[in-house]
């Protein structure tokens, strides 16, 4: 296993544990504030692990990392969500690239493409955390904690749509119709991919 299969396991068990495990320690009270921060930078160091070092978005995503660190010393929610949205951004679209290049289906790329999945997740619960914090009638409903924006968000992207979280201003209900077209895109597309590459190695 190289290093980079290393990292693409380590960030699949590490958004597990932040999309799942987090969610109902927090609901007993055990977890403190600035936790899912520390979640979002762990995740942003394990993608870095999983990038090419020659890739033009390793550097604002170091960027990314380091502002959000900052922001975290500092206590500031607006500056932490908008470096955590854009680190998260970045590490998408790099993921991505890794999942859909040409060559075989391993066990990497699989555990790639479902880290990409809760990655998209966990991008968007933390949009909309940093959405609530700035305008806190952006959402109606069962929201009591910020980590119920991951659930909310898991929700969404699955089109679950259980209805106990509501966006009500314009800009929520556009990040989560978008969040749902990208759920319903991502199975489309990379199963697609993936299915032609293993299809294509076996004829080769």
């Amino acid at each position: 296993m190289t290093q980079r299969d290393a990292a693409l396991h380590a960030l699949m068990v590490w958004l597990i544990i932040g999309l799942f495990v987090l969610q109902p320690v927090a609901d007993l009270g055990l977890v403190p504030n600035w936790l899912p921060g520390i979640v979002t930078l762990g995740t942003l160091v394990a993608g870095l692990l999983t990038m090419r070092r020659a890739t033009r978005l390793l550097p604002p995503l170091i960027g990314c990392g380091l502002l959000l660190a900052a922001a975290l010393g500092l206590g500031t929610e607006g500056v932490e969500g908008m470096a955590a949205v854009g680190g998260l951004l970045l590490l998408c679209i790099s993921l991505l690239r890794q999942v859909l290049a040409p060559g075989e289906v391993t066990r990497a790329r699989l555990e790639g493409a479902i880290a990409l999945y809760l990655l998209i997740a966990l991008l968007f619960a933390t949009a909309y955390e940093t959405l609530a914090a700035v305008a806190p009638d952006a959402f109606t409903g069962a929201v009591g904690l910020r980590q119920d924006f991951r659930y909310f968000s898991l929700v969404v992207q699955t089109s679950t749509g259980f209805g106990d979280i509501l966006p009500a201003v314009p800009l929520a209900r556009t990040l989560v119709t978008l969040q749902a077209v990208t759920g319903q895109m991502f199975i489309a597309i990379v199963l697609a991919r993936l299915v032609s590459l293993e299809l294509a190695g076996r004829g080769k």
